[in-house]
């Protein structure tokens, strides 16, 4: 069963399907869209309900962990951090995340993301990390830098995003354990 993960402010849990609603809102927002990879704008109609309920299966199979990011104080929903192409063979995985437009600027994600490299690391060996983002979009850029994450590479026009052809900044994160080269 998938933990539930404390930090100063936040708790990260499972999403619920009662949480639906919430995360086409928050994640439906134009700026919110426009700023990741893989969310769509406009946010259709029953596709949160499809992306929650894929949670438990991704969870069990070890390929994907996602948790809700909450306010401890109020349960309230803030956005969402993944683990996504976990290797348990190369000890990696990728992360990714995303945070409603009106929580922007608080520490909410780089706080979360913190939290989630110390599980990773702790609970399933992870010593590779790696994430993406848009070029343009300096704000992830500095959670990753936050965490000490090293830029490693700059990937040119990678992929096109409502139309245009965009860049994309990889970070990664070696953590100690086994030996890489």
């Amino acid at each position: 069963m998938q933990p539930d993960l404390l930090t100063s402010r936040l708790k990260l849990r499972p999403f619920l399907s009662t949480d639906a609603a919430a995360v086409q809102r928050l994640a439906g927002h134009a700026e919110v869209a426009d700023t990741t990879l893989a969310i769509p704008h406009p946010y259709p109609d029953g596709a949160a309900e499809a992306w929650i309920s894929s949670h438990e299966t991704d969870y069990a199979s070890n390929r994907e962990i996602t948790f809700a990011i909450t306010l401890q104080t109020t349960g309230e929903l803030l956005g969402a951090i993944s683990l996504m192409g976990i290797s348990v063979k190369d000890s990696r995985c990728e992360f990714g995340y995303w945070v409603g437009r009106e929580y922007w600027s608080n520490g909410y994600c780089t706080e979360a993301a913190a939290r989630l490299v110390i599980f990773a690391y702790e609970h399933l060996n992870i010593t590779r990390l790696v994430a993406r983002c848009l070029a343009r979009n300096p704000a992830s850029a500095r959670v990753m830098v936050k965490l000490a994450m090293q830029p490693e590479g700059r990937l040119v026009q990678h992929t096109c995003k409502n139309g245009v052809y965009e860049d994309i900044l990889v970070y990664g994160l070696n953590l100690p354990g086994r030996t890489r080269a």
